[in-house]
Parts: structure tokens; sequence; C-alpha cells
């Protein structure tokens, strides 16, 4: 298995070195994450892509940056890709909302966390998306690397489909 990380991940994931997987960057079309399996003599693309968010990154991405953001999942949708949202925080974190520094003073973010919490499980309904909370990135690396190795452990298709 070849496990994927887009070449614009400007703080990527570090994985496991786990025998059989090698690991690369490429330009993605969609999300920041995926893998390449070996079915056979044939290299197969994963059908899943996972975007990774930290929360300033989710809180600005679901509001100012919406429309940005929904393009993302739908040109993935459109290519016939799962597309699921790794977000660096836990639910609980999250809805405590967001704070950051802007010149020199402490700001909050416009959405409430509940607001934000409402509206991913509003997303993952409405559109199939699919949201991981994860506490820490090193969960967040594991979690997406045996999603992937997950395939590799899957017996191979049987002719005639069962």
């Amino acid at each position: 298995m070849v496990l994927i990380t887009d070449t614009r991940e400007a703080h990527p994931l570090q994985f496991e070195q786990v025998v059989g997987v090698s690991y690369v960057r490429e330009t993605m079309t969609a999300g920041d994450y995926t893998a390449r399996h070996q079915v056979g003599t044939v290299e197969q693309l994963d059908s899943t892509v996972f975007e990774r968010k930290a929360v300033g990154d989710l809180f600005a991405s679901f509001t100012a940056g919406y429309t940005r953001e929904k393009a993302k999942w739908q040109r993935a949708q459109t290519l016939g890709l799962t597309y699921i949202l790794a977000i660096e925080a836990t639910c609980t974190e999250i809805l405590k909302g967001h704070t950051y520094w802007q010149g020199g003073e402490l700001r909050e973010a416009k959405k409430s966390g509940i607001a934000m919490i409402r509206q991913l499980m509003s997303l993952q309904r409405r559109y199939g998306l699919g949201v991981w909370f994860c506490s820490s990135r090193r969960e967040m690396a594991l979690r997406i690397q045996e999603y992937f190795l997950s395939f590799e452990r899957m017996p191979p298709p049987t002719p005639g489909g069962t």
C-alpha cells in the first residue's frame, strides 16, 4: 500500500512506519490523504479521501470560507469519492468554541461551538460527509492509516459478486 499526502498539506501528519507501506507526497485532486492499493497486477486508488482540519482552520473554513470548503467536498463527490473531515479536536473541545489572537487582541470566532457541531452533523446527514473527531494528531494519523490498511486485510472479491 502507498499512503499519499497531498503536496499542499502544510502540516502533514506523521505516520508510524509499517512494513509493506510506503509514504509519498503527491498532488491530489481532492482531500489531504488517500492511499493506493495493489490489487493483483493493478494499482487502485482508494475511494476515500481525508481532509484534515485543525480547530482554527475548521472554524475559518466553515464560516467565511464555506463556499470554498463546499466546493472541495462537491468535487470529491463528483469524482465518486467518500470525503471524510478529520478534525484535530474532540467534539467536546469544539463545543467550547474557538479563540485566536489577531492584532494583539484575543478574539472569539463568530460561530459558537454548538453552531459548528450542528453544522457538521447537518452536513453529515445532508451530504454524506464523514466527520471524525480526533483527540490528537497522533490519533488522527493512526486512524487514517488503519482505515486504509483495512482494505489490505479484506478478502479479494469473488467472481460473480458475493
